[in-house]
Parts: C-alpha cells; sequence; structure tokens
C-alpha cells in the first residue's frame, strides 16, 4: 500500500480494502487465480466475492 501512516485509521485500512474490491488494479495482481477470473469474468468475480462476504461476515 502506497502512503502508508503509522496514523492510518482501521476505518481507512476497511476503506481501501473495499476499494480494492470493487475496483482492483489489474496491472498489479496479487493473487493470480483471482487476478485471471477478474479479467476472463468480472460477473463471476463478483459473484465470489459477495459469497465471500456472505460467508465471513462483519463481527460488529
Amino acid at each position: 500500500m502506497q502512503g502508508w501512516r503509522p496514523a492510518i485509521t482501521v476505518k481507512q485500512i476497511l476503506i481501501g480494502i473495499q476499494d480494492l474490491l470493487d475496483s482492483p488494479n489489474p496491472s498489479d495482481p496479487a493473487q493470480t487465480d483471482g487476478y485471471h477470473l477478474y479479467i476472463q469474468d468480472p460477473v463471476e468475480y463478483k459473484r465470489r466475492v459477495r459469497n465471500q462476504a456472505k460467508q465471513y461476515p462483519a463481527l460488529v
């Protein structure tokens, strides 16, 4: 993550994660399988992300 500051808040981290899930950077893939799915079948990629979110709901 560029621009990391030690004073970053949990809210800022979660917003950053949400942004990466909504708009992954195809030029810098962190996970090869997810990258290929995002490029080849964006609809399936979004379906899997939603399923993961349902499978691991927030603990708040």
